[in-house]
């Protein structure tokens, strides 16, 4: 089994904290998720080395998208509630690599549906995957 096919949960959990803001702002682009992902797997990166993470002077929607995936990084760590305070049962907590790869793959993601498709091919992409 892929490390894809493994943590498609936890991917999709991150790709659905981007979705929720983008659908809050339509007019957000690709750039916005790169730079979430891209602060979000450099923090979690720090941390998984045992260094402090910096911090990476995020503003507007960018602040607010690294936000929302960095809430639900904490609770996929465990560390965290679930998003929205809803208490639907438990799900077993993953590791900081998990988290780790997780953001590197939906960097790399991102880039790549913005080339083929466009400045809102990555958000447009995962939106009809998305509840």
């Amino acid at each position: 089994m892929s490390m894809d096919e493994k943590n498609i949960d936890v991917l999709q959990n991150l790709e659905f904290s981007v979705v929720t803001v983008w659908r809050a702002h339509p007019e957000m682009t690709d750039y916005a998720a790169l730079r979430a992902y891209e602060a979000a797997f450099q923090h979690y990166r720090e941390e998984a080395r045992g260094h402090v993470p910096k911090s990476f002077g995020l503003a507007g929607l960018e602040a607010e998208m690294f936000e929302a995936v960095k809430v639900m990084c904490e609770f996929r760590l465990g560390r965290g509630p679930q998003p929205g305070g809803n208490e639907v049962g438990s799900i077993p907590p993953v590791s900081l690599e998990t988290i780790v790869d997780c953001l590197r793959k939906l960097f790399k993601s991102v880039e790549r549906h913005t080339k083929v498709d466009g400045r809102q091919g990555y958000l447009t992409f995962i939106d009809q995957f998305l509840p």
